[in-house]
């Protein structure tokens, strides 16, 4: 069996035993107690806000192939990275609810369905240098190109700065999901509660993006043009300023069991409101990695060369989250 068919077994068992040991455990203390609604069904609405946790790796390697040397080699150095991602949402979730069964536990069933607005930031994923505008070395310079060949000492190829790279990745905003399971009602501190194991599928988009700046200079000691003497015409310099960058989106699936207390607070006539707090697991289904590359093409006086970024994200098997809300349900008149 594949990874993936294990993964998924495993996930299936883990809500199965959650509503076994539930229902064994609870179905005692439930047992000829009576709950609003319990023979109707019960269809709700939840506002629910919190916080989803999964780690991501990037990783970005870029080459140069130049006509005064046609030998592929390394335009910046390879970086790599990873980090944890925490993104937090808040959103609603619309629920059916079965009438009670009348078998031991008393369970109800439900089935929901969510739209969760994600307020994720871009996060660096691998990040090697400083890329941005090539500058000279010294700090508060303007970029190279809005020199305007009064600086009195050239700067060289390598002491150029702005070069570097960096791998960025971001959840986007819409995340949508789906969850089965069943309720199982107790009491505690004269508190009516429901215990609520299940199934869950969750969908969100995470867009990527590269960004990898290279310089090559003509002579490689001087980037720019420099006066050394004041009053004598500017000396010649050149630089080409190499930078690639790409973005890629994709949607992700991921599945897995969760688990919901809920708790009656109050009652306004027929609508019954409940606090809610849980925490579910999602293995990722999908293939987990991100691959894109971008190349350029360069003829000018630093001779004519062809580069290539290639870059990949990686998200991780699992995601992870936990919630809190406030559920309204109509439990109709007594």
């Amino acid at each position: 069996m594949s990874r993936r068919a294990n993964a998924f077994v495993r996930a299936a068992v883990a809500a199965a035993v959650c509503a076994l040991l539930s229902a064994g455990g609870l179905s005692h203390a439930a047992e000829g107690e009576s709950y609003p609604g319990e023979d109707r069904w019960i269809p709700s609405f939840a506002i629910v806000s919190g916080v989803t946790a999964q780690k991501q790796k990037g990783k970005v390697e870029s080459f140069i192939i130049e006509s005064s040397n046609p030998v592929l080699t390394n335009m910046e150095p390879t970086a790599s990275g990873d980090t944890l991602v925490v993104s937090p949402f808040v959103g609603g979730n619309l629920e059916i609810m079965t009438p009670t069964w009348h078998v031991p536990g008393r369970p109800r069933f439900f089935l929901s369905g969510e739209v969760l607005p994600t307020f994720a930031t871009e996060r660096d994923l691998a990040t090697q240098g400083q890329p941005g505008c090539i500058r000279g070395p010294a700090p508060g310079l303007p970029c190279a190109r809005d020199e305007d060949g009064t600086r009195r000492n050239p700067f060289t190829q390598d002491l150029a700065n702005g070069r570097g790279s960096v791998t960025s990745a971001q959840i986007e905003r819409w995340v949508f999901g789906a969850t089965i399971g069943a309720a199982f009602p107790f009491e505690f501190n004269e508190r009516k509660l429901l215990l609520k194991p299940s199934f869950g599928w969750i969908n969100y988009k995470v867009r990527a993006s590269g960004l990898v700046v290279g310089v090559r200079c003509n002579p490689t000691s001087a980037c720019t043009d420099y006066t050394p003497v004041l009053g004598q015409p500017p000396r010649p310099g050149f630089f080409r300023e190499m930078r690639l960058s790409q973005d890629e989106r994709q949607r992700f699936n991921g599945i897995g069991p969760g688990l919901d207390l809920e708790m009656q607070a109050a009652r306004y006539g027929p609508i019954g409101a409940s606090l809610v707090i849980g925490a579910r697991a999602y293995y990722i289904v999908d293939d987990e990695v991100m691959r894109f590359s971008k190349q350029q093409a360069y003829s000018d006086q630093a001779g004519d060369a062809l580069t290539n970024a290639n870059w990949r994200v990686k998200v991780d098997d699992w995601m992870y989250r936990g919630h809190v809300g406030i559920r309204f349900s109509w439990l109709g008149e007594d």
